[in-house]
């Protein structure tokens, strides 16, 4: 009886372990930097005007339209609209470790950011790597 019984609570157990492991599994691969190409060569270097700055948990995201040399936009002649590129970063709470917060960056602010592109060629990217 002993055995049968301990035997079915070792069943639960890996049971149990296994279903934690697929719950967590998508958290696990969010942080994944996968989805960037983290090559040296492969970094962009970018000037932008800043359309939004948004403060998260997880990653901060600057979200900018792409402006030429001479500061006018860079339009997309698909579209006609702006070129729009979003770029991750830290976290908040890193974030305000450093003094910054969402009013730190004013919407219409010009600025340079180098960071790795997405692999899949859509106009994203993150600013540092985490390897």
């Amino acid at each position: 009886m002993k055995t049968a019984i301990h035997k079915t609570w070792i069943t639960t157990g890996i049971v149990a372990v296994l279903l934690l492991g697929v719950a967590t599994a998508p958290v696990i691969a969010h942080h994944s930097f996968a989805m960037y190409d983290t090559a040296t060569e492969a970094r962009k270097t970018m000037t932008g005007k800043l359309v939004r700055f948004v403060i998260g948990a997880n990653h901060s995201q600057f979200i900018m339209e792409i402006v030429k040399p001479d500061g006018s936009p860079l339009i997309d002649e698909s579209t006609g609209k702006p070129v729009s590129w979003t770029v991750e970063t830290t976290s908040a709470a890193q974030l305000v470790r450093q003094n910054i917060t969402v009013e730190t960056f004013k919407i219409g602010t010009i600025f340079t950011i180098t960071f790795f592109p997405l692999r899949d060629g859509r106009n994203g990217g993150a600013q540092q790597a985490h390897r």
